[in-house]
């Protein structure tokens, strides 16, 4: 993570203690300080700052609120993180993870090594 500063679509490895202090998890970077995050539910889009965001990596739609009640706005030095298998991943939406502060990255993920049938070049 040493002079790494995250941008939205990267794909990131983090911990969060008050998640599970033993897991590192799999998020891309939505939004980033400063940035406004809102979720229309019932249509499955994502917003940063008012405008829908092309996600041609998503599995499905975002449909499942978690905890999530936006607008939200991403504080300083934190991102905005969301899974791309969205229905079925514990991200930002849930209270436990919220809003990730950047020095919990671990570092940005470039390739998928495992499994093999999904090995290639992180987009």
């Amino acid at each position: 993570n040493l002079f790494y500063e995250p941008k939205a679509g990267d794909v990131v490895v983090f911990k969060k203690d008050s998640y599970d202090p033993e897991k590192a998890l799999v998020k891309r970077v939505i939004a980033t300080e400063g940035q406004e995050v809102n979720i229309d539910f019932s249509k499955g889009v994502v917003y940063v700052d008012g405008v829908p965001i092309e996600e041609d990596y998503i599995n499905e739609l975002t449909t499942n609120k978690l905890d999530f009640i936006g607008p939200k706005e991403v504080p300083e030095g934190c991102v905005f993180l969301l899974g791309d298998n969205r229905n079925a991943s514990t991200d930002s939406r849930k209270s436990e993870i919220g809003m990730v502060d950047e020095r919990l990255i671990i570092g940005k993920v470039y390739l998928v090594i495992f499994p093999l049938e999904q090995f290639g070049v992180i987009s």
